[in-house]
């Protein structure tokens, strides 16, 4: 997927500090390196997980591997749900991180002899399957921000 340096270009033109880019990009792409994290999913309840009912001393971040949360909703769930509690900044770095990945992947495994424009990309049941609830405010915000920057978005990630 795109290089770090080409999310953390992409967050700081969003207006998101570098900390938290830094940040999303370890928990999207090495999350058991993400203590907080992995804290987060010990105390959470939705993040345990259950065996006949009863819960193990397993997490979801036990599951959690690089970029498990655009294949897996739970991970995706759970993800989102520690980063709302850090605020807004981190949640819309989150999108944007699994946006750039995902058009990254569009251009170069998914239809590479095809032109495909960041529209068709970015479609809302396409979103809706790999990246998040097309309703989501911050979601749309950055979807916009993509839109806008979206000649500059295609050159870096190709």
């Amino acid at each position: 997927m795109p290089e770090w340096k080409i999310h953390d270009k992409w967050a700081e033109r969003m207006g998101i500090p570098s900390e938290i880019s830094s940040f999303i990009n370890n928990l999207i792409d090495f999350p058991k390196k993400c203590q907080e994290y992995i804290n987060f999913c010990e105390m959470e309840s939705d993040a345990r997980i259950y065996s006949k009912g009863r819960p193990t001393s397993m997490t979801a971040a036990d599951f959690t591997r690089h970029d498990s949360s655009r294949t897996d909703k739970n991970i995706r769930a759970i993800q989102l749900k520690f980063l709302r509690q850090k605020g807004q900044e981190f949640v819309r770095a989150w999108y944007l991180h699994n946006i750039l990945d995902y058009i990254k992947w569009w251009l170069t495994e998914a239809t590479p002899e095809v032109v495909v424009s960041i529209e068709d990309m970015l479609q809302d049941k396409r979103l809706q399957k790999k990246i998040g609830d097309i309703q989501d405010p911050e979601l749309q915000s950055v979807r916009s921000f993509v839109f806008t920057y979206k000649d500059e978005i295609l050159q870096d990630c190709k």
